[in-house]
Protein backbone atom coordinates (compact mmCIF):
# COMPACT_ATOMS: atom_id res chain seq x y z
CA UNK A 1 0.00 0.00 0.00
CA UNK A 2 1.27 3.29 -0.88
CA UNK A 3 1.58 6.26 1.93
CA UNK A 4 -1.26 8.06 0.31
CA UNK A 5 -3.18 5.09 0.15
CA UNK A 6 -2.35 4.43 4.05
CA UNK A 7 -2.96 8.38 5.07
CA UNK A 8 -6.00 8.52 3.49
CA UNK A 9 -7.35 5.00 5.09
CA UNK A 10 -6.30 6.17 8.06
CA UNK A 11 -8.13 9.77 7.65
CA UNK A 12 -10.95 7.68 6.83
CA UNK A 13 -11.38 5.31 10.29
CA UNK A 14 -10.71 8.88 11.89
CA UNK A 15 -13.55 10.35 10.44
CA UNK A 16 -15.70 7.23 11.09
CA UNK A 17 -14.43 6.72 14.34
CA UNK A 18 -15.13 10.37 15.41
CA UNK A 19 -18.42 10.42 13.42
CA UNK A 20 -19.75 7.17 15.27
CA UNK A 21 -18.68 8.63 18.78
CA UNK A 22 -15.31 5.94 19.51
CA UNK A 23 -15.28 7.90 23.52
CA UNK A 24 -18.04 6.40 25.92
CA UNK A 25 -20.43 9.57 25.28
CA UNK A 26 -20.33 13.30 24.31
CA UNK A 27 -21.88 15.86 26.18
CA UNK A 28 -22.48 19.32 24.89
CA UNK A 29 -23.51 22.59 27.07
CA UNK A 30 -27.36 23.57 26.81
CA UNK A 31 -29.00 26.84 27.38
CA UNK A 32 -27.94 28.35 30.72
CA UNK A 33 -29.76 27.60 33.81
CA UNK A 34 -31.85 30.50 35.32
CA UNK A 35 -30.34 31.60 38.98
CA UNK A 36 -32.44 30.92 41.83
CA UNK A 37 -33.50 34.38 43.82
CA UNK A 38 -31.04 35.20 46.53
CA UNK A 39 -33.20 33.94 49.16
CA UNK A 40 -34.59 30.41 47.45
CA UNK A 41 -34.49 27.60 49.79
CA UNK A 42 -31.89 25.03 50.17
CA UNK A 43 -34.11 22.59 47.64
CA UNK A 44 -34.46 24.87 45.16
CA UNK A 45 -30.73 25.80 45.57
CA UNK A 46 -30.14 21.85 44.54
CA UNK A 47 -32.29 21.85 41.88
CA UNK A 48 -30.89 24.89 40.30
CA UNK A 49 -27.22 22.88 40.71
CA UNK A 50 -28.35 19.50 39.18
CA UNK A 51 -29.69 21.52 36.24
CA UNK A 52 -26.59 23.50 35.85
CA UNK A 53 -24.29 19.90 35.93
CA UNK A 54 -27.17 18.60 33.18
CA UNK A 55 -26.84 21.71 31.12
CA UNK A 56 -23.12 22.15 31.40
CA UNK A 57 -23.32 25.05 33.12
CA UNK A 58 -20.09 26.16 34.45
CA UNK A 59 -20.83 29.22 35.64
CA UNK A 60 -23.73 28.86 37.10
CA UNK A 61 -22.45 25.05 39.18
CA UNK A 62 -19.49 28.03 40.36
CA UNK A 63 -22.35 30.73 41.51
CA UNK A 64 -24.00 27.76 42.89
CA UNK A 65 -21.24 25.97 45.18
CA UNK A 66 -19.58 26.80 47.99
CA UNK A 67 -15.83 27.89 46.95
CA UNK A 68 -14.51 24.94 48.44
CA UNK A 69 -17.12 22.55 47.60
CA UNK A 70 -16.60 23.90 43.57
CA UNK A 71 -12.55 23.52 44.06
CA UNK A 72 -13.02 19.88 45.54
CA UNK A 73 -15.67 17.90 43.11
CA UNK A 74 -15.66 20.08 40.14
CA UNK A 75 -11.52 19.57 39.63
CA UNK A 76 -11.52 16.06 39.92
CA UNK A 77 -10.81 13.75 37.33
CA UNK A 78 -14.78 12.44 38.00
CA UNK A 79 -16.31 16.07 37.26
CA UNK A 80 -19.59 15.60 37.29
CA UNK A 81 -19.90 18.05 34.63
CA UNK A 82 -17.70 16.11 32.67
CA UNK A 83 -19.07 12.77 33.54
CA UNK A 84 -22.76 12.62 34.02
CA UNK A 85 -23.67 11.98 30.37
CA UNK A 86 -27.64 12.21 31.51
CA UNK A 87 -28.47 13.42 34.89
CA UNK A 88 -32.38 12.76 36.07
CA UNK A 89 -34.37 13.88 39.16
CA UNK A 90 -36.84 11.88 40.32
CA UNK A 91 -37.28 12.98 43.60
CA UNK A 92 -36.33 16.03 45.86
CA UNK A 93 -37.20 15.86 49.72
CA UNK A 94 -37.58 19.10 51.91
CA UNK A 95 -34.61 20.09 53.67
CA UNK A 96 -33.75 19.33 56.57
CA UNK A 97 -31.52 20.90 59.31
CA UNK A 98 -27.67 19.10 59.75
CA UNK A 99 -24.96 19.61 61.87
CA UNK A 100 -22.32 18.94 59.89
CA UNK A 101 -20.54 22.31 58.78
CA UNK A 102 -17.81 21.97 56.79
CA UNK A 103 -16.24 26.20 56.09
CA UNK A 104 -17.64 27.20 59.52
CA UNK A 105 -20.91 27.24 57.79
CA UNK A 106 -23.65 28.47 60.45
CA UNK A 107 -26.86 27.09 59.06
CA UNK A 108 -26.68 23.39 57.31
CA UNK A 109 -29.67 21.78 54.92
CA UNK A 110 -29.24 18.45 53.77
CA UNK A 111 -31.77 18.12 51.16
CA UNK A 112 -32.51 14.04 50.10
CA UNK A 113 -32.37 13.52 46.32
CA UNK A 114 -32.70 10.32 43.29
CA UNK A 115 -30.81 10.72 40.47
CA UNK A 116 -30.88 8.93 37.34
CA UNK A 117 -27.16 8.80 36.07
CA UNK A 118 -26.22 7.60 33.09
CA UNK A 119 -22.34 8.14 33.09
CA UNK A 120 -19.96 8.73 30.78
CA UNK A 121 -17.54 6.26 31.75
CA UNK A 122 -19.80 3.31 31.62
CA UNK A 123 -19.63 0.87 29.63
CA UNK A 124 -22.43 -0.75 29.42
CA UNK A 125 -24.33 1.29 31.26
CA UNK A 126 -24.99 0.35 35.17
CA UNK A 127 -28.45 -1.23 35.16
CA UNK A 128 -29.32 0.30 38.63
CA UNK A 129 -28.70 4.30 37.76
CA UNK A 130 -31.23 5.49 40.72
CA UNK A 131 -28.57 7.12 43.15
CA UNK A 132 -30.40 8.04 45.96
CA UNK A 133 -27.64 11.15 47.62
CA UNK A 134 -27.77 13.84 49.88
CA UNK A 135 -26.90 17.00 49.71
CA UNK A 136 -25.57 19.54 51.94
CA UNK A 137 -26.35 23.49 51.77
CA UNK A 138 -24.78 26.21 53.74
CA UNK A 139 -25.12 29.57 54.78
CA UNK A 140 -23.59 31.74 57.27
CA UNK A 141 -26.97 34.15 58.13
CA UNK A 142 -30.39 34.24 57.45
CA UNK A 143 -29.98 36.61 54.36
CA UNK A 144 -26.89 34.70 52.73
CA UNK A 145 -27.96 32.70 50.10
CA UNK A 146 -27.72 29.03 50.01
CA UNK A 147 -24.66 27.16 48.50
CA UNK A 148 -24.19 23.53 47.72
CA UNK A 149 -21.31 22.57 50.35
CA UNK A 150 -20.77 18.80 49.88
CA UNK A 151 -22.79 15.57 48.58
CA UNK A 152 -22.55 11.61 48.73
CA UNK A 153 -24.40 8.84 48.90
CA UNK A 154 -27.37 9.24 50.78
Amino acid sequence: MTTRKLLATLAALLLVCCGAGCSTCSVAQGPPVTMPKRDAAADVVVRAYLAAIAARDDEAVRLLSAPAHYRRVHSWPDDPLDTWADVQVSDVGEPTSDEYGPGGYRQVRSVAVVLEVRRCDEDPPNDDRHWPHRFLTGRQSDDAPWKVIGFGAG
